[in-house]
Parts: C-alpha cells; sequence; structure tokens
C-alpha cells in the first residue's frame, strides 16, 4: 500500500514536471502574440471597439453589414471587463449615436440619443418634441434619395430632421404630421392593464400612461405617438433614424447611462451581406459625427 502510494506521489510530481515544461515552451515560444491578444482584449474593453451593425434601425446613415469604430473613452473609464468606471468626464448628448446593452434581453444596440435626463419628450403622429421643441422635417430631393444606398428606397419617406441645434437624416413609412393607424385602434384602446404588467418596470419612473404606450409599441407596432414625458435622472431616451423599424426606447423604455458603453465615430468597413459580402468601398472610413447634407447627393 505505501509503495503504491509513493508510486502515485512520483507518477503526479513527473506529470506536473510536464506540464510545467510544455507551459513555459508555450510561453517561449507564443509570449508575443499571447501578450498582443491580451492588450487587444483591454484595448477594446476600455478604449475603443468595433462592432457590427446586425440590423437596418439606424438607416439611412447606418446600414446592416457596416462595422463601425466604438469610442469607450468618450465620456468615461471603465475598468477592463468591468462596468465599474473609474473616473467620468462626461455624458451623452443628444443626438450622439451610442452603444448600449437591451436591459431586456442583453443585446448590444446601437441607437441615437434623442433626449438625455430632464428633457420632456412627446412624439405626435411621428412628429418628435423635446422641450417643447417640435422637430422641423424637411423632405429629401428626389436626386439624394437616388444616391441613398436603400434597396426599394421608393417605398420611403426620407426627411432631414432638424431639433434643438441637431441635425440627422431619418426614413418613413408615412409622412410625420398625418394619422396612419396600423390597425384598428379599438383593438388597443380596450386592452387590459394587466397585459402590459411587464412594460411598467422600464417605464415606471414616467408613470402608467407611458408604460401602456410603450406596451402598445412593442405588441402591437403602434410607435406614432407617445404622451409628455420626463427623461428620469441618469436615463437617456434612444431612438432608431429608421423611425418605422427600430427597436428603441418605445419599446424597451429608458436606458440606463451605466449600460451606455461608447459613441459610434466612425463606419471602418461595410459589406452587403445580401450580395455574399461584397465590400462597400464608398463607406469605408464614413465619419458618423458629420451628418451628409441633403442638397449635396453626393455626400449621401
Amino acid at each position: 500500500m505505501l509503495n503504491l502510494m509513493v508510486n502515485a506521489w512520483r507518477d503526479r510530481e513527473r506529470w506536473l514536471q510536464v506540464v510545467a515544461r510544455r507551459a513555459r515552451k508555450i510561453w517561449r515560444d507564443w509570449r508575443g502574440l499571447l501578450l498582443f491578444v491580451a492588450i487587444m482584449l483591454v484595448f477594446r474593453s476600455a478604449v475603443a471597439d468595433w462592432n457590427q451593425v446586425p440590423s437596418g434601425s439606424m438607416k439611412p446613415g447606418i446600414l446592416d453589414g457596416d462595422r463601425i469604430v466604438v469610442d469607450k473613452l468618450a465620456w468615461d473609464l471603465r475598468v477592463p471587463f468591468t462596468d465599474l468606471r473609474i473616473a467620468q468626464w462626461s455624458n451623452p448628448a443628444r443626438g450622439d449615436v451610442v452603444t448600449f446593452v437591451n436591459p431586456l434581453d442583453g443585446r448590444l444596440f446601437v441607437k441615437r440619443v434623442v433626449a438625455v435626463p430632464g428633457d420632456v419628450v412627446e412624439l405626435r403622429m411621428k412628429q418628435l418634441i423635446v422641450n417643447g421643441e417640435r422637430a422641423r422635417y424637411t423632405r429629401l430631393p428626389k436626386e439624394a434619395v437616388r444616391e441613398l444606398p436603400i434597396e426599394h428606397a421608393y417605398r420611403y419617406h426620407f426627411y432631414r430632421e432638424d431639433l434643438l441645434g441637431e441635425s440627422r437624416v431619418v426614413m418613413m413609412h408615412s409622412e410625420p404630421g398625418r394619422r396612419h393607424l396600423r390597425g384598428n385602434p379599438l383593438t388597443w384602446l380596450g386592452r387590459e392593464g394587466g397585459e402590459c404588467e411587464q412594460f411598467r418596470r422600464v417605464a415606471a419612473a414616467a408613470g402608467a400612461q407611458l408604460a401602456m404606450a410603450i406596451c402598445r409599441c412593442a405588441d402591437r407596432g403602434y410607435c406614432s405617438d407617445l404622451p409628455a414625458f420626463t427623461v428620469p435622472e441618469g436615463k437617456y431616451w434612444m431612438m432608431g433614424d429608421n423611425r418605422d423599424n427600430s427597436s428603441d426606447s418605445r419599446q424597451i423604455g429608458f436606458i440606463d447611462r451605466e449600460i451606455i458603453y461608447g459613441r459610434a465615430h466612425a463606419i471602418a468597413f461595410s459589406v452587403d451581406r445580401s450580395q455574399y459580402y461584397r465590400p462597400r468601398f464608398h463607406r469605408f472610413f464614413t465619419d458618423l459625427t458629420d451628418p451628409p447634407d441633403p442638397s449635396d447627393p453626393a455626400a449621401l
């Protein structure tokens, strides 16, 4: 019995020596690559990242298949691989395109900041109103629309939306300011409050009226109108530029400052997934902080 224990101990010692030799060899042969990978992971976690855009919710400015560069030092510095903030020097502003985690399912989203804490927001027949100021919508000329990289662009309306000093190009199925009902409104007027209970959490700070509107938007797709509400402290209101095809705050509610990770700075490269991932060379290195001028079709 004693001999068996001694032999087992010796076998264990030999095995540990073999493992140690192999580990030293791997480190000696691959340490340069391993250090590079570690540095890149830390860099992507805390400094800058590049994210694939999986949907068309930010059309026409950002297309599905774009790879965007995200500045994670835009507002604060975090401990790599955590949400712990070491220092903070700024906050997202209206008009910023940001990345954040969807609080309902954990997916990474790319949306535009429409309202910041303290702003009063309202949506009337797709017209955005912030702090009592109604957005101005300027229709893009036909020649500019033809230059947009949007399939079946003739099916949509494209506008320059100007509000509180910010400007962006948005797309919709119908003209803002004109009533466009989806389905029979009587189907949601008579909804029982209990059916929307799951949405009360995401809009609790603004009251049951907004929670019911979020419920209608998420469940029935009726997202053209929202009652006036105030964005709570530490939270933001996000919307996609593709207003009729975007899962944003109208469906998921307010976004906490803690889960906003960075500001989309530019498009590094782009591929057309519907064309066997053919590169869109004209979109490489496109600046997202300088919106295109609708009077200049070449800029679109």
